[in-house]
């Protein structure tokens, strides 16, 4: 029988060969992307880890600059979300008219602005005006990149792009916050500049990016009959149902999903285990969540593709329901754990799924508005502290695991109903990419060539 050390050391050792190999692969799967693509992914993570350093001390800068309550506090961040979630059509709207790599430019000028500007406010009112425009701008980012990445890949990559982005997320968010609270513990406002630096290389990196839009034939056609006006495109996106119901069952995934770990379990926890056990069990459950996702996203993700969709979105929520009963009915610390991984497994099918439904329907001139009438999923991220605290003190705890099992069921039934659609027009799919062989020949090299120099060894 083999010693604990020996099984330990031997787990070591796969765990060394097996990261050269997994980095080697998504250096691969990296390069096989054209080199505007791996800007954007590259730009992605730079913007992304700014935000990181500065989001988790963000409740402990107010508290300490404003002297607010947590209840003030609760107010400004929740405030702020919902005027970006609001600003989330126009945006996309915006994204339809204009260069989406401008406006991706422009967006992260914004973010590097209002973060300097929040870190020298001196009123509440006014960091609330500043984070409703970091979140707003980070919304047209959001949309806008979406859309670029769907322009540029055929129907076949864009499941592995939109994975590949998310993972870099996951990453960014893994890095960041460490580095984050010690310059917080240096200056209170460090954060906050180092993102807005971050963010201005974000900048940099996709402004050049404007010399190659796609020139894709069918997005040329359908760019002819796309509404000029922001009422007419509202009345389009009203009339195709698809949309609408692929955007609740975005909402219900989301209000399953959103701050699952820092939200309502954090809330369960505290009211049935008290603080000491809530303080012990959640820093693993987030270990568990940020390996399994960065360790399945891509490997996941890259296999998901439009013809078996509801398959998977399918696993996926089956998944989610799995973790919520786990967490239902878990006692020991080892349940726990499996409860989250179960959890974190529908969370990696789902992610990439909720891009891909909404990049099956949209027409490719307006697939920034499409978008655009997604993000208004988050939606679903915001109401569930209010839900889940609700039903915690005025019901018992397993009525609120049973309410999001049924969201989740909702969600997937709309999945189902949203396939079973009759299409609002028929959408003629984009060849497989040629966009790159249209740009200027030697705009793309020097475009290239500055991709390449970038993102050497980011993998």
């Amino acid at each position: 029988m083999k010693s604990a050390s020996s099984v330990s050391r031997n787990s070591l050792n796969q765990s060394r060969r097996l990261v050269p190999r997994m980095r080697s692969g998504l250096q691969h799967d990296a390069q096989a992307f054209p080199a505007p693509v791996r800007r954007l992914l590259a730009s992605s993570f730079i913007f992304v880890i700014g935000r990181a350093f500065a989001l988790p001390v963000m409740v402990l800068f107010l508290t300490r600059q404003f002297g607010l309550s947590q209840h003030a506090i609760g107010w400004i961040l929740g405030g702020s979300m919902l005027v970006a979630t609001a600003s989330g059509v126009f945006s996309g709207y915006l994204a339809d008219r204009m260069p989406k790599p401008r406006l991706m430019a422009w967006a992260c000028v914004l973010v590097a602005l209002s973060s300097v500007l929040l870190s020298l406010a001196a009123y509440a009112w006014l960091a609330f005006l500043m984070l409703a425009l970091i979140e707003s701008a980070l919304v047209l980012r959001s949309i806008a990149l979406k859309s670029m990445l769907a322009d540029y890949l055929s129907p076949a990559e864009r499941a592995r792009a939109f994975s590949m982005n998310y993972l870099l997320i996951n990453l960014a968010f893994a890095l960041g916050p460490l580095f984050g609270t010690w310059l917080f513990g240096w200056n209170m406002a460090a954060p906050l500049w180092i993102a807005a630096g971050f963010a201005l290389l974000a900048s940099w990196l996709v402004q050049n990016l404007a010399v190659a839009v796609p020139a894709d034939a069918a997005l040329q056609r359908s760019a002819a009959v796309t509404p000029a006006r922001f009422s007419d495109t509202l009345r389009d996106l009203r009339q195709d149902r698809r949309l609408l119901l692929f955007t609740i069952a975005s909402m219900l995934t989301s209000f399953v999903f959103g701050r699952f770990i820092t939200g309502y379990l954090s809330q369960y926890l505290i009211s049935s285990r008290g603080v000491e056990a809530a303080a012990e069990l959640l820093p693993a459950m987030l270990m568990v969540n940020t390996i399994g996702v960065v360790g399945l996203q891509y490997l996941i993700g890259k296999r998901i593709q439009a013809q078996s969709f509801l398959r998977w979105i399918s696993l996926g929520i089956t998944m989610y329901m799995l973790g919520l009963a786990g967490f239902m009915f878990a006692d020991q610390r080892w349940q726990w754990m499996l409860a989250t991984a179960l959890f974190t497994v529908g969370e990696v099918i789902v992610i990439p799924c909720e891009f891909l439904c909404i990049d099956m329907i949209a027409p490719p001139a307006q697939r920034g508005s499409y978008y655009g009438v997604q993000s208004l999923a988050t939606l679903g991220t915001a109401l569930n502290p209010v839900v889940s605290g609700y039903l915690l003190t005025h019901f018992s705890a397993h009525s609120m695991f049973m309410a999001l099992i049924s969201a989740a069921l909702a969600g997937l039934l709309c999945y189902v109903l949203g396939m079973r659609a009759r299409p609002r027009c028929a959408v003629i799919p984009a060849p497989p990419s040629k966009m790159l062989s249209l740009a200027r020949p030697r705009a793309a090299q020097r475009m290239a060539g500055t991709a390449v120099r970038t993102l050497r060894g980011f993998f």
